[in-house]
């Protein structure tokens, strides 16, 4: 097995994937499920942009720097402020009546975003491992299933279309592909290897806290009613 084999089987048959609140959206999807983990992706599509330039600015590889930082123009709406991927989520949000006055980052979310970048800042192949499969990778296989919930959602009352989940679907596919390509150009020796394969890792775990923190607003939802 290759190290890209490697990498997609390690997201494909990770905890994360099969967590209780996805799992349960499967079923069935509230519009105050879809705002909430909408509201909480939204400081991820933040640090997304951040952690590429971290990740760019740790190689000399030139090579290696123009695709991470083609991967940060897609991001950007290539220089169209009105097309970058926080902004497509702001206008969804907005169309959702979203209140932006009282968004608040959940604590675990907090985790999840400082542990990438403890992740990022132990080195440059520990970065790709975390972003490649961990990041562009797992967010197509995560977000097909919250599309798929909000379609369904969708039939049962009004709501605007899903441009976000099509446009983030759509740059991940390609995303993903030339991050595994990278990986492969440039993690030649095993030691290299083993450091993209246990920064996809470390990353894939503290993806987990990001929907502990969801599964914990249910609980607390629960005991409330």
């Amino acid at each position: 097995m290759n190290i890209v084999e490697t990498l997609k089987k390690d997201v494909e048959t990770h905890p994360v994937l099969r967590s209780q609140w996805l799992l349960e959206r499967n079923v069935s999807m509230s519009f105050n499920d879809l705002i909430l983990w909408l509201s909480q992706e939204y400081f991820v599509s933040i640090g997304f942009v951040d952690w590429f330039l971290l990740v760019a600015a740790k190689t000399r590889d030139q090579n290696a720097k123009i695709v991470l930082v083609e991967n940060i123009w897609g991001e950007l709406g290539e220089g169209k402020i009105a097309d970058t991927h926080v902004s497509i989520l702001i206008e969804f949000l907005t169309k959702l009546n979203f209140d932006f006055a009282n968004h608040q980052l959940l604590p675990e979310t907090k985790t999840y975003l400082d542990k990438m970048e403890s992740i990022i800042e132990k080195g440059f192949f520990y970065g790709l491992g975390a972003l490649g499969p961990a990041n562009e990778y797992l967010l197509k296989l995560e977000y097909s299933q919250i599309s798929a919930a909000y379609k369904k959602l969708k039939t049962e009352m009004t709501l605007p279309e899903g441009k976000f989940f099509q446009v983030n679907l759509d740059a991940d596919e390609g995303h993903s592909q030339r991050m595994f390509e990278l990986i492969e150009e440039t993690a030649k020796t095993e030691e290299s290897k083993k450091q993209v394969i246990e920064g996809n890792l470390l990353a894939l775990v503290a993806r987990e806290d990001f929907y502990t923190g969801l599964s914990r607003l249910d609980k607390e939802r629960l005991t409330k009613v």
